[in-house]
């Protein structure tokens, strides 16, 4: 008889281990996010600015600090129904100018370009970069005449 509980009891661990060690559902594979979710997810702030004379979007020289204080605190938060709003933050270039403005946007292009009336451009700027942290973008300043490009983080 010893043989036959023998028989059972490792016939049933057998069994046990093959079910608690069948291997479980592979990951989902991961998909890279769209633009959109990369640019409507955070606010973004600028950083730095920079003239980028031949235009091969490579700034040659950082112009960040000829920005105003008040407009590097601006904070652009763009929404995926192709609006946003532009927030003055703390230091305002003018106290009389609203908190907050509206702005619209929208991706030319098979999202390579971002036009919009976003006050650090206000037209097409070129993406040269947008990631989960880092929006770099190249566009024709008309005030200036210059080529920038610029960088905003969260």
């Amino acid at each position: 008889m010893k043989p036959a509980v023998l028989k059972i009891l490792t016939f049933s661990f057998l069994l046990i281990t093959a079910v608690s060690c069948s291997k479980s559902d592979a990951p989902a594979p991961v998909v890279p996010k769209s633009n959109t979710i990369l640019l409507t997810q955070n606010t973004w702030k600028l950083q730095t600015v920079g003239i980028d004379a031949n235009k091969d979007g490579v700034a040659e020289s950082d112009v960040t600090v000829l920005v105003q204080a008040c407009k590097l605190d601006n904070a652009y938060t763009f929404k995926t129904d192709a609006t946003g709003t532009m927030d003055e933050s703390v230091a305002k270039c003018n106290v009389a100018d609203a908190q907050t403005q509206a702005f619209t946007w929208t991706f030319k292009n098979t999202e390579t370009i971002l036009s919009g009336t976003f006050s650090f451009t206000n037209g097409d700027a070129t993406i040269l970069s947008l990631n989960d942290t880092n929006l770099v973008v190249a566009y024709d300043d008309a005030s200036s005449g210059n080529h920038l490009v610029a960088t905003l983080k969260h």
